[in-house]
């Protein structure tokens, strides 16, 4: 398994061994396993969909009381393990508040930070680890793929759910699909910028999972410089991006709009009232820029489907609720 090889060994030995021990006591919850979260002298807590905190024997709790109280000392052994025991070597990454492990898996940081002039330059102490488990789930967009083409053409599409509902995996999967032809009439080239890395999981410049055999990739890249080099260079058919929303984005979208292109994106809202009262996102709604939305949710699950809008007419097309597998 990905997760036992790429992630265990990272872990300060205290902190494997208790983890190691969740798995023989708990077997069925192992393959749900979203995120460990490590805070210096706070209990060691798991996230299954609900946020549970680890006794030192490897049990499961909610009583803090009974939970192990990871030290500032396991977070830096932890992290020199990451970086093969020199911190030089994250010099990068903790500019960036992530390092990305074999496999994709991802490790976000926060903690004592050093600004200069008002921007952050990196973050120079670090007392939480928040480790986020990549799993590939091939196929789950099978079912609407159907809906995501007219005419011989891919439609203008935008993800959206509140954090963690599996909007990434599911856009992963969709770029896979497109790109390789699978369930499609034709494949289709994709020109893919993923800013931080999540949707590739690039580890030392090479993606960990899937995203096809036509998809032309920009890593660690910015979203503008990213579109604006892949249309020049690359001839994408479709552009994909995630979690747009901030200022300025809307003008990425347009600025693909003009060359003909399409785009399918990702961005945080609980539902399309929600997603339509974004003063960021509310002009591809109301003005129909784009075709589709597809909105996700946790209610059975992360990737539960809740529907798919037509962002043109502001019809919904398919309504029943179901989880993506």
């Amino acid at each position: 398994m990905s997760f036992e090889k790429n992630i265990l060994p990272y872990l300060a030995p205290k902190i494997r061994g208790i983890v190691e021990s969740i798995k023989q006591n708990y077997p069925g919850i192992w393959g749900k396993l979203e995120e460990i979260r490590l805070r210096a002298e706070r209990p060691l807590q798991i996230e299954i969909g609900d946020s549970l905190l680890v006794t030192a024997e490897g049990r499961l709790t909610a009583d803090q009381t009974q939970a192990f109280i990871v030290t500032q000392e396991e977070v830096i052994r932890t992290l020199q393990l990451i970086g093969g025991n020199s911190l030089y070597t994250l010099e990068e990454e903790l500019k960036e508040g992530y390092i990305t492990l074999p496999g994709g898996h991802r490790i976000g940081l926060a903690g004592e930070c050093l600004v200069e002039q008002g921007s952050l330059v990196r973050i120079k102490r670090i007392t939480s680890l928040n480790i986020r488990i990549a799993r590939e789930l091939k196929g789950i967009s099978h079912g609407l793929l159907p809906f995501l083409m007219e005419e011989g053409r891919p439609l203008r599409t935008i993800i959206i759910s509140p954090p963690q509902a599996g909007k990434t995996t599911l856009l992963r999967d969709i770029i896979r699909c497109f790109s390789n032809g699978e369930q499609l009439p034709f494949p289709v080239k994709v020109g893919l910028v993923d800013e931080r890395g999540e949707i590739s999981g690039c580890y030392q410049g090479v993606p960990q999972l899937d995203v096809g055999i036509r998809t032309d990739l920009l890593s660690g890249c910015p979203k503008r410089e990213g579109v604006f080099l892949l249309l020049r260079t690359m001839g994408p058919q479709v552009i994909a991006t995630d979690e747009i929303g901030r200022p300025g984005d809307l003008e990425i979208i347009e600025e693909i709009l003009n060359t003909g292109v399409g785009f399918i994106t990702t961005a945080h809202a609980w539902d399309t009232k929600d997603f339509s009262a974004r003063p960021s996102l509310r002009k591809l709604w109301f003005h129909g820029l784009v075709e589709r939305v597809v909105t996700l949710s946790r209610r059975f699950g992360p990737g539960t489907l809740e529907g798919i809008w037509d962002g043109r007419t502001k019809e919904q097309i398919f309504s029943r609720v179901q989880r993506l597998r």
